[in-house]
């Protein structure tokens, strides 16, 4: 330790001193042995050689005492570095180019991380957060399907896995009392879902299990948000009451700030609601979380909650015998359908980086080629190859560090603009942030980045050829070796770019099939109004469709409105409800075979509205009544899977399927598809029942106009008011604006592979650029030779191009076969055509090979150009 302290100090004071004194301890020494000897009888003259020799070379013992004295490794270092800076400072330009390349690759790499970090690799902010799990039921035909109140219950008293569970579901009312009547989205939740979840009340209470029973009174938490923005903060909320579908609830609390994947106003308690049930196959929306005990799987947990649903089922046998449970951690649930889009982003940010390395390779190789000459009189007089690889690989990092900080800052501007951008529905994308773990990322490729773009230049190094490079210098162009080096990075580049080009064109082309897809109806003049009737005003069937039959008739007399109708659930709301259908005189399937269809209400006219073709018997009428015989309408995809080439009118559908109870209808119309989950998707087997046998207080009127769809809102809105003044707009908009925002994730993709792809091509443009133009200065003798015996311009124009033609064509036959193989990675991504699609590769290989036409034509102009005379001349 002292022995390092010393060194320490030595190196920070300075060794100027120090080495004075050595200096005057040498020449003492020296004197008194020459003293010494002259006093045993030698001769001035001959005592100072003896002296000198009995001592050995001063300067030597000098050098070693300085290197007891201070650190020598760091000190080489830092000479290695202060080197490389004056060699950054001697080619400006050539510097430039590298750090902006390696900047443009780590810097893309920093911020894509930065949002896969944040949105799949972090934990979720909940105590012991990777242990939650979501729980649902499952058959043999869907999984996650939701848990009813008594399987729940079930579930929490007799499980051994799980260290808590609280279950939830989806809620909403509408706030009356105020200026304005607010329809709110809020969670029906057990008592237990605050503690799981680590939440704390900013202001009063959470509800407790006595809270949380039918019969209690009820109480309602405020979330955060939502007491701040629409309430104005009011700090003595707490014990408040607010009027909520008519009923007063008290305000217990307000939660503090948490994210949750779900947008919540409002959290009431979900036993004082579900409490009284007792029918074990009563399905609502139940979901339930779960904390698993510290050592336990998912696995184990699932078979310990399938041990229950056995034991239920032989204790007490009903419909649902065969349905068992269902999980998936919490995590893969919230940010599981983001992990595969952001895997590609982040695939296609290291393909740059790939391509800026093989840039910054050649670009590298070529300096140190320029460079030979350098090297061989520093390996002349005695420096090893050990030492001419570090002073390299120090210049490299040098080079890679300044990328590397540009990359940050490069990434920090990307990230702002990106949550800016992003889509909604992108979990925790505002919490997306150039924290510790991205920058020690960030510092980890740019270390990568500086020795994998070194590499080739390094290794080449100590191969110096003495004779040539002291001879040739500067033109010299490294060897066949050097240069086939230099011409594979290009291959490798043309052929990374163009998976990068293929991949984004697939992209690109699904994006433009979705947007011109039919939805199945035309979309053009319609506004869709949603309304969500409170049931403490609209308590029973008559007097949901009383409004629904009144508002129907004073939007007809807006002028201008040429159809109106409504549904329940609109064109590409999703799935709005499924549930189990048989069809009866067919064998009954499995239990666990059971088919699964979307379930939909919709009005008279709902089909002539929206222009939906009625392809076989007839459409809703207003006979159609509560009281009339239960009918349906299915859409093609349901009719051609039961009765393909045959009429499906006349048919029966039993609904629950053939081992519970349910009600028959009779088809009576087939309809044409309609996209329900959107206008990238498929369609799925839909059963439509009319609103009168299925009435909803949730519906989207549709309002169809002679003209622009935009200009009816205002008197559609004051219709609405003119009935009730008190219910709320959910949403107003022409339903062209509905289906686009639908493709807005998929837009943001495309966008941002896009960019890669572009980003790739000027990358694989300047590496070709710059390889074709070293080529041809190393080339000008020969160029200069050829044109004196008779070569033309054209000819020698046509030689340099075939020269690029052929480095193109081997990357894009590289790339093709990687195409190829990488485009399953895209299947879920892609819609409308093939992953493996030949006219999009093709396209991205006439894309490749014009940047490379384009990067080809100065440089062989150039070629074309050279004076022969005065080259040959100066040779």
């Amino acid at each position: 330790m002292r022995e390092w302290w010393s060194r320490l100090k030595g190196w920070l004071t300075g060794r100027g001193a120090i080495s004075g004194d050595l200096a005057e301890e040498i020449q003492a020494h020296l004197e008194m042995d020459a003293a010494d000897r002259e006093e045993r009888g030698l001769s001035p003259e001959e005592a100072r050689r003896a002296a000198q020799r009995h001592f050995g070379n001063p300067v030597r013992v000098a050098e070693k005492a300085r290197d007891t004295w201070g650190f020598p490794a760091l000190e080489s270092l830092l000479q290695d570095i202060r080197y490389a800076l004056r060699a950054m400072r001697k080619t400006p330009a050539l510097t430039l180019v590298i750090v902006l390349t390696l900047a443009l690759g780590i810097g893309a790499n920093t911020a894509i991380f930065s949002v896969l970090n944040t949105v799949v690799l972090k934990p979720l902010p909940y105590p012991a957060g990777e242990r939650l799990v979501w729980l649902g039921e499952s058959t043999g035909k869907a999984n996650g399907i939701s848990v009813t109140w008594v399987n729940y219950q079930n579930w929490l008293r007799g499980n051994h896995t799980l260290e808590h569970m609280a279950a939830f579901r989806g809620d909403h009312m509408t706030l009356t009392g105020g200026r304005e009547a607010l329809t709110l989205r809020g969670m029906a939740v057990t008592s237990h879902y605050f503690t799981m979840l680590g939440l704390r009340p900013v202001l009063g209470r959470f509800w407790t299990e006595s809270d949380d029973r039918p019969g209690a009174n009820p109480v309602i938490v405020l979330n955060h948000r939502f007491w701040a923005e629409k309430l104005g903060g009011d700090p003595g909320i707490a014990g408040k009451a607010l009027t909520l579908d008519g009923q007063m609830y008290e305000v217990s609390g307000v939660a503090a700030p948490f994210w949750a994947p779900n947008t919540a106003d409002y959290y009431v308690a979900l036993g004082a609601r579900e409490g009284s049930t007792t029918d074990r196959s009563k399905h609502g929306s139940i979901r339930a979380l779960a904390r698993l005990k510290p050592g336990v799987t998912l696995a184990e947990s699932r078979a310990d909650l399938d041990a229950i649903m056995t034991h239920l089922a032989e204790a007490e046998p009903g419909p649902e015998n065969e349905h068992r449970s269902f999980g998936r951690f919490y995590a893969e649930q919230t940010t599981g359908e983001m992990r595969g889009t952001l895997m590609i982003l982040m695939a296609a940010a290291v393909l740059v980086l790939l391509i800026a390395c093989a840039n910054v390779a050649s670009l590298l190789l070529a300096r140190n080629t320029a460079r030979s000459g350098e090297l061989a009189i520093r390996t002349a007089i005695g420096a090893g190859r050990g030492r001419l690889i570090r002073q390299l690989l120090t210049e490299n990092l040098v080079l890679a560090v300044c990328g590397g900080m540009g990359g940050v800052l490069l990434a920090g501007w990307a990230l702002r603009l990106l949550i800016l951008t992003a889509p909604p529905g992108i979990p925790r994308i505002a919490e997306v942030t150039l924290d510790l773990p991205v920058l020690l990322f960030a510092s980890a490729i740019t270390l990568g980045t500086g020795l994998l773009a070194g590499l080739a230049p390094v290794f080449t190094a100590g191969r110096v050829d003495l004779t040539t490079a002291l001879k040739d210098s500067v033109r010299s162009s490294g060897g066949k070796r050097r240069q086939a080096l230099r011409s594979a990075l290009v291959v490798a580049e043309i052929a990374l770019t163009l998976v990068l080009a293929f991949g984004s064109g697939l992209l690109l082309r699904s994006l433009s099939a979705a947007q011109d897809a039919n939805p199945g109806f035309d979309a053009g003049q319609i506004t869709s109004l949603e309304l969500l009737l409170p049931p403490a005003t609209y308590a029973d069937s008559q007097a949901r469709e009383n409004f629904y039959a009144a508002l129907m008739e004073r939007l007809r007399t807006i002028p201008g409105v040429t159809g109106v109708s409504a549904v329940h659930c609109p064109p590409g709301a999703g799935d709005c409800g499924d549930w189990f259908y048989s069809i009866p005189g067919r064998p009954a399937p499995a239990r666990n075979e059971v088919p699964i269809a979307l379930f939909n209400t919709a009005m008279p006219g709902y089909f002539e509205t929206m222009r939906v073709p009625l392809r076989q018997g007839r459409a809703f009428t207003a006979n159609d009544t509560r009281t009339g015989p239960k009918v349906a309408i299915v859409n093609e995809t349901f009719a051609r899977t039961w009765w393909p080439g045959e009429s499906a009118v006349g048919r029966q559908i039993k609904v629950g399927g053939p081992y519970m109870e349910g009600p028959l209808f009779e088809i009576v119309g087939v309809v044409g598809d309609i996209r329900q989950s959107g206008l990238d998707s498929q369609p799925q087997p839909e059963i439509f029942q009319p609103f009168a046998q299925q009435t909803d207080g949730a519906m989207a009127v549709m309002v169809r106009a002679g003209g622009d769809p935009a200009l009816v809102a205002p008197a559609i809105r004051a219709r609405v008011a003119e009935l009730d003044r008190n219910l709320p707009v959910q949403r107003l908009a022409p339903l062209t604006e509905t289906l686009r925002d639908g493709l807005v994730r998929r837009r943001f993709i495309t966008v941002l592979l896009g960019l890669f792809a572009a980003l790739a091509l000027t990358l694989a443009a300047v590496g070709i650029y710059g390889l074709l133009n070293y080529w041809v200065n190393v080339r000008e003798p020969e160029i200069a030779i050829r044109l004196a015996l008779g070569a033309t311009p054209s000819r020698i124009l046509g030689w340099t191009g075939a020269h690029a033609l052929r480095l193109a064509l081997a990357g894009i036959g590289l790339g093709c076969a990687a195409s190829w193989m990488a485009a399953r990675g895209l299947e879920d991504l892609v819609f409308g055509i093939t992953a493996q699609n030949p006219v999009t590769l093709l396209a991205a290989g006439v894309a490749v090979t014009g940047t490379a036409i384009a990067a080809t034509a100065l440089p062989a102009w150039r070629a074309s150009r050279v004076d022969a005379a005065k080259r040959l001349h100066s040779v």
